[in-house]
């Protein structure tokens, strides 16, 4: 097969020029737009894109029309590296990783619902700002607020609910209201 897609012969003129076919029918080709850049194409049997590039554009495109798109590096990496950016579109997404490690300079999330299950969470950070119309946290066993100073701050009531209350201070305790009820 010569480099238009044509066997080897004087007399067969039957092959479209700048076309490559294989026999089963994949045909690759370099064309010219109107404003002279060069595309590069690859065509399957049905006529369905595959790989394209564009040097006018400066677009590369791959194409799975059916099945899976794999990228392998049995011996290495795959790196995506992008000067403007990197879009992911998909309805759904599974990743099984060993280690994630992500930086970066501010982080943007949106979901309707999130489920987290860790063994250990550790968040370090120097202020944390949460606000939610309603919090619930259950704990098993112990719930513990180590800080230099804790402020409880309600606009109507305060309840404390429990078998037993102990409160102690190493000096004063106020207990400051219209009225004080101790029954």
């Amino acid at each position: 097969m010569t480099r238009d897609g044509s066997e080897d012969g004087p007399g067969d003129t039957g092959a479209v020029p700048g076309i490559l076919t294989t026999v089963t029918g994949i045909s690759a080709s370099i064309t010219r737009s109107a404003i002279d850049a060069e595309i590069l194409r690859v065509i399957d049997a049905d006529g369905r894109l595959l790989f394209e590039h564009n040097t006018g554009t400066r677009v590369t495109v791959i194409v799975a029309p059916e099945g899976d798109l794999e990228l392998r590096a049995p011996r290495g990496k795959v790196k995506i590296i992008a000067a403007e950016g990197f879009e992911l579109e998909t309805p759904s997404l599974h990743a099984r990783v060993g280690e994630v490690r992500v930086e970066g300079r501010s982080l943007s999330t949106t979901f309707d619902r999130v489920k987290t299950m860790v063994g250990v969470l550790e968040t370090r950070a120097e202020r944390i700002i949460e606000r939610a119309k309603n919090t619930y946290r259950e704990v098993e066993e112990l719930s513990q607020t180590r800080a230099g100073r804790l402020r409880l701050v309600a606009e109507k009531t305060v309840s404390l609910l429990g078998q037993r209350a102990v409160i102690k201070a190493r000096e004063d305790v106020k207990i400051k209201g219209d009225k004080v009820y101790l029954a």
